[in-house]
């Protein structure tokens, strides 16, 4: 289970399809993957030529993208679950009423903004789907913040141009380290 935060053996193991499944995943529907560090990291191993940036820009913006839509649908049929207490609790009616009425006063920038917010980018497709944002501007706002926050993130950090598998190597056990501690101390905190 731990080798799915281990981001250097994913990308020398997966390439290609372990990047467009996890980013595809932590884009609208399982927030607990390394999707930054990932994009970090394969920004880096572009700039060795391990990786080509021609194909992972293109790659990641479709993955990024189908999932935010997928995570779109699920909201849209997560009311089925209602019938079970644990999502009654969650599905208060209550609660999607103020939602739907965040998202008719500020869905466009949140669409937009929540792209670049580990957590929230995973459950802003799922809620704007609840509230059945209009599907055309969800499309419109949803590509815009893809394209503009995936390429970047990609671009900057395979413009650092890291060259040894050392540094590769440190940066890969940081990310996922991190990830982790920002995982077990978000617990805490719940306490």
């Amino acid at each position: 289970m731990l080798e799915l935060f281990n981001i250097p053996y994913l990308l020398t193991t997966y390439g290609y399809a372990g990047i467009f499944a996890i980013v595809f995943l932590e884009s609208g529907i399982f927030f607990a993957l390394p999707g930054d560090s990932l994009l970090f990291t394969a920004g880096l191993l572009a700039s060795t030529t391990y990786l080509k940036l021609y194909i992972l820009i293109p790659l990641i913006f479709i993955s990024t993208f189908l999932g935010g839509i997928a995570g779109y649908y699920i909201g849209v049929h997560i009311h089925r679950l209602r019938k079970y207490a644990f999502f009654q609790k969650i599905l208060k009616e209550e609660h999607i009423n103020k939602a739907h009425d965040f998202f008719i006063k500020y869905g466009k920038t949140a669409i937009i903004f929540s792209r670049f917010v580990p957590i929230v980018r995973t459950f802003t497709p799922i809620v704007a789907g609840v509230v059945r944002m209009d599907y055309k501007n969800f499309l419109k706002y949803s590509f815009f913040s893809t394209l503009v926050y995936d390429r970047n993130i990609v671009w900057l950090f395979f413009r650092t141009n890291f060259s040894t598998d050392e540094r590769l190597y440190e940066l890969g056990n940081y990310s996922c380290s991190s990830h982790l501690t920002f995982t077990c101390s978000s617990r805490n905190d719940k306490k």
